[in-house]
């Protein structure tokens, strides 16, 4: 294979042969002695190749690695997406390794730390490992303690009871419960947690019984009446998890 022209630009060389052009990275076109006129064996013409798209690769690797942190896995599955072939991925993957840049142990650390500091579960946490390329397998028990969970549960309680305030004190305990296992939580942690849910005062959980019995009613109304209306109403407002003693006496008062 006979080079024709040798056309350096701005980020790239190309190399044009008879029948086809090879383009090189800047940085790479160096380490190859190439001249107009050179003739070079197919051998030498996939090495070169291979070596480029092993440094494009690299670089690219580098790259995305500045922006966000990667599995092992993730990243060869962006290199397989970038075009890299089997060795290729490898050689990139085996150098990254020989500098220490690629080290799942380390980066479920890392990870786990970001995720509690946003105070999801241990279940969760291992989801989220999990889409980025890490086996439940390799993820190391002792990076869950029990101490650590309820401690991130304890922060979280807060946090849960200002967003579901607005319900009953059954429906709050219910939201909370639900969100407690959605975040990642075990069953026990979710259970003691909402145990220790404020109940409302007398006057707010008041408020909002007025506030439900008004919907109830209004809703109701449209299909019932009389008796019957009363008796859906009061159904409808137990499901909602206010005590008799306290729908009772407004019932009375709306008849």
């Amino acid at each position: 294979m006979k080079i024709q022209k040798i056309k350096i630009l701005k980020n790239k060389v190309v190399v044009s042969f008879e029948k086809e052009k090879l383009e090189l990275d800047k940085e790479v076109y160096p380490n190859f002695y190439l001249y107009e006129g050179k003739e070079i064996s197919l051998k030498e013409y996939k090495s070169i190749k291979e070596y480029n798209n092993i440094a494009s690769l690299l670089k690219y690797a580098m790259r995305i690695r500045q922006k966000s942190l990667y599995s092992e896995y993730a990243l060869r599955s962006k290199l397989y997406d970038k075009g890299g072939n089997k060795k290729e991925v490898d050689k990139v993957i085996s150098t990254l390794k020989g500098y220490d840049l690629i080290d799942d142990k380390a980066f479920v650390l890392e990870y786990v730390e970001y995720y509690n500091s946003k105070l999801y579960g241990k279940n969760k946490i291992i989801q989220k490992l999990e889409e980025k390329g890490i086996f439940k397998e390799n993820i190391s028990k002792s990076c869950f303690s029990l101490s650590t969970e309820n401690k991130k549960a304890k922060a979280l309680l807060p946090k849960l009871e200002k967003k579901y305030e607005k319900y009953n004190f059954k429906e709050k305990k219910d939201h909370i419960y639900r969100a407690y296992l959605e975040q990642g939580y075990d069953l026990e942690i979710a259970l003691k947690y909402v145990e220790m849910v404020k109940e409302s005062s007398s006057i707010d959980e008041e408020d909002k019984l007025k506030r439900d019995y008004e919907k109830a009613t209004i809703r109701l109304s449209r299909k019932y009446s009389g008796k019957e209306l009363k008796e859906k109403i009061l159904q409808a407002l137990l499901t909602k998890g206010y005590k008799f003693n306290m729908i009772y006496p407004l019932l009375e008062r709306n008849k």
